[in-house]
């Protein structure tokens, strides 16, 4: 996971779309559970709770993460 995924638009949000950056370095310093949940949730493929499931985290625990790494809330819309 990185920046550069968002300039290629993997991603259902945008750089500019961002408040703050994303936390790259406490994202890439997680276990891989994490990632890949987080990368899958970022992609629009699961919900959150999905990718909490896939993180193997209470679904708390995994969006107390996802904040912690700057990574947007996906709303309905999204």
């Amino acid at each position: 996971m990185s920046q550069e995924a968002l300039k290629t638009k993997k991603y259902w949000f945008t750089e500019d779309d961002l408040l703050v950056p994303i936390d790259w370095d406490y994202v890439n310093s997680l276990p891989n559970r994490i990632k890949l949940g987080l990368e899958l949730y970022m992609e629009g493929r699961v919900s959150i709770g999905r990718a909490a499931e896939i993180a193997g985290l209470p679904v708390t625990e995994f969006d107390y993460i996802r904040a912690r790494a700057r990574i947007p809330v996906r709303g309905p819309d999204d």
